[in-house]
């Protein structure tokens, strides 16, 4: 008997805390469950930082403009929701069809990407890396050679956490103008792809496309389980009482958690 199938979240626009909270309950209960493949939308303009990201001098914009911030489990810089499509992986270290190790991973879920991609129109590629990338304030201000990159300009960024028994890999896929929002909140928008004008419904089922070739077969539609939904809610009401703090992610039976990001 074979592995479980890959299971397919669709889901629609949600706010920041719900978002974030659904990742890492996915994460928590990845070891006893199938792999996922999320695909997600904010609700509003939203900023998620990353976990050990200090708070921007910036972040006082965000209060007075109602936009909300997150924090996520993961590393790196801070990301500003703006029309973006956002994926997450999760899966269990043993997941056969995935490289065991970070790097691997990595590659493994970046050709997905840029496959999907490539099935809706668009010509990326794997981003260059670029020195100190990886300690700029903005994920989208630099790229570190592990993204994924359209026209010169980074697309994707990336970030991992990893436990013990499961990985939880998500990022944000900038489709459309944002350049507005950036430079009402930091003065600046980073360098971006032209908008590629695609909708994101379309990447959505190119990039569904791109794993199940991958996978040998189809994803299965799917949506939260009972437990994986009480962990999503939990999270997120702690959430709301500390918005500027990720909840304590612990991992069971897991060693101590690594986080990378691109």
């Amino acid at each position: 008997m074979g592995a479980p199938a890959w299971r397919l979240f669709q889901d629609g626009a949600a706010d920041a805390a719900w978002n974030m909270s659904v990742d890492e309950a996915l994460l928590l209960a990845a070891a006893d469950a199938p792999p996922v493949l999320r695909l997600y939308g904010w609700r509003e303009p939203s900023v998620s930082l990353g976990l050990r990201q200090a708070e921007p001098v910036w972040l006082r914009r965000c209060t007075a403009l109602g936009v909300p911030v997150v924090r996520r489990v993961t590393g790196g810089g801070a990301v500003l929701h703006a029309g973006d499509l956002t994926y997450s992986v999760v899966a269990g270290l043993d997941t056969p069809e995935l490289p065991r190790d970070l790097r691997g991973s990595y590659e493994w879920i970046r050709a997905r990407l840029i496959r999907g991609l490539e099935l809706a129109g668009l010509a990326a590629q794997r981003s260059r890396a670029q020195a100190g990338a990886d300690r700029l304030e903005l994920c989208f201000a630099g790229a570190t050679g592990y993204e994924v990159e359209l026209d010169g300009e980074k697309l994707v960024g990336s970030a991992q956490r990893r436990g013990g028994r499961a990985f939880l890999q998500h990022g944000s896929i900038r489709l459309a103008d944002d350049s507005v929002f950036y430079r009402a909140l930091v003065g600046e928008a980073p360098r971006a792809p032209k908008p590629p004008g695609l909708d994101p419904g379309t990447l959505r089922v190119a990039l569904a496309a791109s794993f199940a070739e991958a996978l040998g077969g189809p994803l299965r539609l799917a949506e939260l389980s009972t437990p994986e939904r009480e962990l999503a809610e939990l999270r997120r009401d702690a959430r709301r009482q500390s918005p500027l703090l990720a909840p304590p992610l612990v991992l069971r039976r897991s060693r101590p958690p690594a986080d990378t990001q691109t």
